[in-house]
């Protein structure tokens, strides 16, 4: 079976984006964040949205017109040809293999603040949790998904509320650097790492396929899903600027609840945020899988990837599963820590954005549209260029989608 059944409603298509955009990017990245940038941190934040929004509209743009279960890397083939699909699925491979483990690890790091263990063992817990639900249907493991997302919106916002309580208001000028007093090198420091929590809508772009109306409900699953996540994000990362964190910054918002209700608040906060990363991982896997499954059905992999007669990918689900927990070693043994992950997987989410961008303006004959996609081409190009060396990653990703068109082209 080669078709994916068409299970989302506007609703659930929100919930499955929220499952799979929320996750480290609360949990783990604001105090991370403090502790690169200090005063700055909060407005690093803000430009990250800025920047983020012409590149989302790009992404509502290409879905609504080209719905497949590819997503990014089906646009840029639209746009540019078989080589482009592979390049831009092996980059976008190559983020979510260290994206999704560092997700898997924001709930390992709070888990390890109440129990005994290693984070790594509790995060590839989680892997295989996220990966397990989809043995149920596709209609089944959507409706969980929806379902989930309330729950987890509402317990962020509870914890958002907690840590408002925790603020000290008499003297929160001195936590925030004066608008007329940034300092760029310090605002831009974190930006990789944070620019992480705004991205998932590329992946998210995979799952248009899936919606009952593509056409109408897929932007607004996208612009509800940023604007829900965005007004999140702002609250945690205003609570983490302002409560001085004794503990770790992996898991900043256990001391943030246990400054309110005591150890037993920490406590439960951390058990809620096991709750919100098996929910990301849930959706995100979901995702990812789906590109793998359209590799498959492309004929780009040297085996044969099928969904079930559910029509749902297992098989591509197993694969991911495996990938992740590969990536997930590089940590146990000391290798990569969740702060290099974060970084790689922002900077390749966002030459991802920079190649949907370069599709749209390719495809587009409409102004607006391609004003728009420029835009955001000149925005990520110039990101680009700050990041230096460490682009060398996407780069020999890109190589190696080019290997593989050149070898299928040649036999």
């Amino acid at each position: 079976m080669n078709e994916l059944r068409k299970s989302l409603s506007l609703l659930r298509g929100t919930g499955l984006m929220l499952n799979i955009v929320i996750g480290a990017g609360l949990l783990v990245l604001p105090g991370l964040a403090v502790e690169a940038a200090g005063d700055h941190a909060f407005w690093a934040w803000l430009v990250c949205a800025l920047v983020a929004i012409p590149l989302l509209i790009v992404f509502i743009i290409m879905g609504r017109r080209f719905p497949n279960a590819g997503g990014i890397a089906h646009f840029s083939e639209r746009a540019f040809g078989p080589c482009a699909y592979l390049i831009t699925s092996f980059i976008l491979l190559g983020a979510v293999a260290f994206g999704l483990p560092s997700i898997a690890l924001t709930g390992g790091y709070y888990l390890a603040e109440i129990l005994p263990g290693h984070p790594a063992a509790y995060a590839a817990g989680f892997i295989l949790a996220g990966a397990s639900a989809h043995l149920l249907s596709a209609e089944i493991a959507a409706r969980i998904s929806g379902a989930a997302a309330s729950v987890v919106l509402l317990t962020l916002f509870a914890l958002a509320a907690t840590g408002f309580a925790a603020i000290d208001w008499a003297n929160i000028g001195g936590n925030f650097a004066p608008p007329a007093e940034i300092d760029l090198r310090m605002l831009f420091l974190p930006f990789m790492m944070i620019f992480f929590a705004f991205t998932g809508w590329e992946v998210a772009a995979g799952t248009a396929e899936e919606f009952r109306d593509p056409k109408r409900d897929f932007p607004r699953a996208m612009a509800i899903s940023f604007a829900l996540a965005c007004s999140v994000y702002f609250a945690m990362a205003f609570v983490a600027q302002n409560v001085a964190a004794r503990g770790a910054p992996e898991a900043v918002f256990v001391h943030v609840a246990a400054l309110v209700f005591g150890a037993a608040g920490g406590a439960a906060i951390a058990t809620l945020a096991a709750v919100v990363i098996a929910a990301n991982l849930m959706g995100a896997i979901w995702a990812v899988s789906r590109l793998v499954f359209s590799l498959s059905r492309e004929n780009w992999l040297p085996f044969k990837l099928r969904a079930n007669q559910k029509g749902s990918p297992l098989s591509s689900v197993a694969l991911t599963a495996a990938v992740l927990l590969l990536a997930l070693s590089f940590d146990a043994l000391g290798l990569l820590n969740i702060n290099k992950m974060l970084s790689l997987a922002g900077q390749n989410f966002l030459i991802l954005f920079g190649i949907a961008s370069l599709a749209l303006l390719r495809l587009s004959r409409s102004f607006w549209e391609r004003a728009i996609a420029a835009a955001a081409v000149v925005i990520v190009a110039a990101l680009v260029v700050m990041e230096g060396a460490s682009v060398l990653y996407p780069v020999c990703l890109a190589g190696l989608g080019v290997g593989v068109w050149w070898g299928k082209k040649k036999g």
